[in-house]
């Protein structure tokens, strides 16, 4: 009898100190704000989890799907989520009292920034007998500016300003949602004749809009454009190559926004290194999955031009792991 107590002492000091090991600190579910489910943010944070969990498999990972953009940062802010994939003019807005946060009186100065994770294209998609071959030429057309409070929306009325126009420089000016393409049944039948596309490429509606030469994809650029981008504002530029469909024969230059992988000024600096490393590791994975991931260089310089305070902690990792990337 004495000597079952004895193990049993044993078994409970083992179990005391291996939960008090440092190794234990992994030991946890990672929560990852993400878009909706089915939207390229949620596949994305689908995508980063498998990277951490294969990384360590001490560590479970999961995404959150949210349809609002404040909710993310919201609960990173909060630390009801540990990180978040948030794109940089939702950032850019948020930290500036801008488009959907001028009414929200929340503070997001303990947000920090861990890197750039993919760049989402803006372009616009128009009817082929449209007479469209640029941004300047919208003027006089029948647009969707999109869905209230969509991102095709809140980019649509930046482009407006960018070009002095109000709603009366088009001879129509509708506000279709994308549900159940109703945008894309409406750019179809000819009703508009225009609309943003916010979103990665290819994409199985446009590239049947192509297919049948009733659409094409015009590039959102030039010297208007580049003083946006140069502004700082949450903007950023991206070329979508010849042969991402089959009618596409030619680059086309084109606006972008950037996703980002954010974080809290409180999370713990083992964590922020351990997602870093498991996702650097995982870049021919991730690439495969998808060609936007890590497309674009990270470097200290890129974290530190950011308006969002970049960790201590990815200043120090991308410092040092510069023969990675």
């Amino acid at each position: 009898m004495q000597k079952v107590s004895v193990l049993i002492m044993l078994f409970l000091f083992t179990f005391i100190i291996s939960s008090l090991s440092p190794f234990s600190a992994y030991a946890y579910e990672l929560l990852i704000g993400t878009g909706k489910v089915g939207s390229f943010s949620y596949f994305a944070g689908k995508s980063v989890c498998h990277s951490i969990v294969r990384f360590d498999q001490e560590v479970s990972c999961r995404p959150v799907p949210s349809d609002n953009y404040t909710d993310n940062l919201t609960n990173v802010q909060a630390g009801s989520l540990d990180m978040a994939l948030v794109n940089s003019k939702v950032i850019y807005d948020a930290f500036h009292k801008a488009g959907l946060f001028r009414f929200v009186s929340l503070n997001y100065d303990q947000l920090r920034l861990l890197m750039p994770l993919y760049r989402e294209p803006v372009s616009l998609i128009v009817r082929s007998d449209a007479k469209i071959s640029r941004l300047s030429d919208l003027a006089g057309k029948r647009v969707n500016n999109g869905a209230p409070f969509s991102l095709q929306r809140l980019i649509f009325k930046e482009l407006m300003a960018l070009e002095g126009w109000q709603k009366d420089s088009f001879s129509l000016y509708q506000s279709l949602p994308s549900v159940h393409s109703q945008d894309f049944i409406a750019l179809q039948n000819g009703s508009v004749q225009a609309m943003l596309h916010v979103g990665m490429h290819p994409d199985a509606r446009l590239d049947r809009g192509l297919a049948s030469d009733q659409m094409d994809i015009v590039g959102i650029n030039g010297a208007n454009v580049s003083i946006l981008i140069g502004s700082n504002s949450g903007f950023t530029s991206q070329v979508l190559p010849a042969g991402t469909y089959a009618d596409l024969d030619a680059d086309i230059e084109t606006l972008s926004l950037e996703t980002l992988l954010i974080t809290s000024a409180d999370i713990d600096d083992a964590t922020v290194d351990l997602v870093l490393d498991a996702i650097i590791s995982a870049k021919k994975r991730l690439q495969s999955a998808h060609p936007s991931f890590l497309a674009s260089k990270t470097n200290v310089e890129t974290l530190n031009n950011s308006y969002l305070h970049p960790h201590p902690v990815a200043i120090l990792f991308f410092q040092g792991n510069q023969s990675r990337l």
